[in-house]
């Protein structure tokens, strides 16, 4: 079989050098420039070597999320292959704008070396986790609410450290590293080495972690209210901007699958590879299946850990890794302890509310659905409705997805606009808003509901809203726009990744134009 050179972690990763592997089978599901499909063993800093290093690297992480969530991942609509540009231009960087991956490139001033963000397979595992979590969770697109914006940067770190963690050599390095404790920073927790030495190098040392990495799933960060944080800081601060705040659910996430990992090795002593292998495949089934779980619009961490309680339920049954993750979410701050102990015996059932100023409610009974099932347009189901204290007539069914054994997920919403008035708001002044109220439900073959969750926006979620465009505006993050279109390009070079532009009707909206590895230079 054809084989190809990669870095199974990153260029400078410590223990790790050039490995060569196979080449995936089966179809790929991205167009990459110089890939023929034979493969070859080339050097770094050749276009051959790139391009195959990409081809494995955004392939295997691909097919690892359609493992962990357990069924196909597909782009957006219209895109059957997402396009990836190696050398997309000069820069320290590297982006996704929804139709391509781009990769940039720049030379180190003080070694002379070019680097090539593309080369990094934390960096292009992390940038594929942005267009998998697009094409599960679209709605996170456009919301406005910061920890949105953090979790999807946390979901792309997370999909560095699990691609990363699929690689024997990796694993067998950081447990010597480590000496088997895996609370202590390593090789695969240390994520983009090369590109932070040079950004340490060239000046930019207040935008990393380390003079070894750009950000690190090991850290002290709890959770705070974003909007008592500063939008923008050095890295040795916890602030509200987008990579800084996802460290919390990075480190909460790491927290997790050591604590699974320790469960695991306690069970069996005698083989911690193996322990760490499947800590690395429970945790990503567990946050699969969560975001499956997981009401529509937006993703504010306390929402995604109650989801993944959840799942764990389901996947798991009862107490199996609760303690896990009520040592990870409590510890950080991001569930409280009342709020995880309502799963401490669950097995996933009942139905979950939840927002961003307001108490969990959880009520353990599942109610049940008509066999005469669910057509977009029809109510919330009176029985869930009923057990959340919600009006079932303010929520209509927006859409469904067929999952494993005849189950579906249905995805009810509640919508609603509010106008931005804050003269702290400056050009984002008078943009108008949608926020929804989402319930998220899940019904077994038999249409009898097996768990749902509500994510309600309240008026704390408003004020949030207002307090992170206020710094996108601050930081001048945000591209004022006469056209309802404009070219991501054009936004990448202007290190501006929203843009403010008409709707049909003539209202100010703020969209989102692309996502990059890293924005805090």
């Amino acid at each position: 079989m054809a084989k190809v050179n990669i870095f199974s972690n990153d260029p400078s990763a410590r223990g790790l050098a050039l490995e060569q592997v196979d080449i995936p089978e089966g179809e790929s599901r991205f167009a990459i420039p110089g890939w023929n499909g034979t493969g070859g063993l080339f050097e770094p800093g050749t276009r051959e070597f790139q391009a195959g290093a990409l081809y494995v690297i955004l392939n295997r992480t691909h097919r690892m999320w359609m493992e962990f969530f357990g069924d196909p991942i597909n782009w957006q609509p219209g895109v059957k292959q997402l396009a990836v540009n190696p050398r997309a231009g000069k820069d320290f960087n590297a982006y996704y704008d929804r139709t391509a991956l781009k990769f940039f490139y720049n030379d180190d001033k003080t070694t002379g070396q070019t680097i090539y963000t593309c080369e990094s397979s934390d960096i292009s595992a992390h940038e594929c986790g942005h267009a998998v979590l697009d094409a599960r969770h679209p709605d996170y697109w456009d919301s406005l609410l910061a920890e949105t914006g953090a979790f999807h940067e946390a979901f792309g770190d997370i999909s560095a450290l699990l691609l990363t963690l699929g690689d024997p050599n990796v694993r067998a390095e950081i447990l010597q590293e480590t000496g088997g404790d895996l609370t202590k920073s390593n090789s695969a927790t240390r994520l983009a080495e090369q590109l932070a030495r040079t950004l340490d190098l060239a000046g930019y040392d207040s935008a990393v972690v380390s003079k070894d990495a750009l950000r690190d799933f090991v850290n002290q960060f709890n959770y705070q209210d974003p909007d008592k944080l500063p939008g923008h800081g050095s890295a040795a601060q916890l602030t509200s901007e987008s990579h800084n705040f996802a460290r919390v659910f990075t480190g909460a996430f790491y927290d997790l699958l050591v604590g699974i990992y320790n469960r695991l090795l306690a069970e069996n002593p005698a083989s911690p590879d193996d322990a760490l292998a499947q800590a690395r495949a429970i945790a990503g089934r567990i946050i699969g299946e969560g975001l499956d779980l997981a009401p529509k619009g937006d993703a504010p961490y306390k929402t995604i850990a109650i989801s993944m309680l959840k799942s764990n339920g389901l996947l798991f049954g009862g107490a199996k890794y609760f303690e896990a993750l009520r040592n990870a979410f409590v510890a950080r701050g991001i569930l409280s302890a009342s709020d995880a102990d309502a799963f401490k015996s669950s097995d996933g059932t009942g139905n979950t509310q939840t927002s961003t100023g307001g108490e969990t409610i959880h009520k353990e009974t599942p109610a049940r659905l008509g066999t005469a099932g669910v057509r977009v347009g029809k109510e919330l189901p009176s029985e869930v409705a009923t057990s959340l204290g919600l009006s079932r007539t303010d929520f209509s069914l927006v859409g469904e997805a067929a999952r494993r054994a005849g189950s579906r997920v249905l995805d009810f919403r509640k919508e609603r606009q509010f106008q931005m008035m804050d003269d702290a708001l400056g050009d984002a002044r008078g943009v108008v808003v949608d926020v929804a109220d989402s319930v998220t439900v899940l019904v077994d073959e038999n249409d009898k509901v097996v768990t749902s969750h509500a994510q309600i926006a309240d008026e704390e979620h408003e004020s949030r809203i207002q307090d992170h465009v206020a710094k996108l505006i601050a930081r001048k993050r945000v591209f004022v726009s006469d056209e309802s279109e404009i070219d991501p390009n054009e936004l990448i070079e202007r290190r501006q990744p929203y843009y403010i532009a008409p709707d049909a009707q003539g209202n100010k909206r703020l969209h989102r134009a692309f996502v990059a590895c890293d924005c805090g230079k």
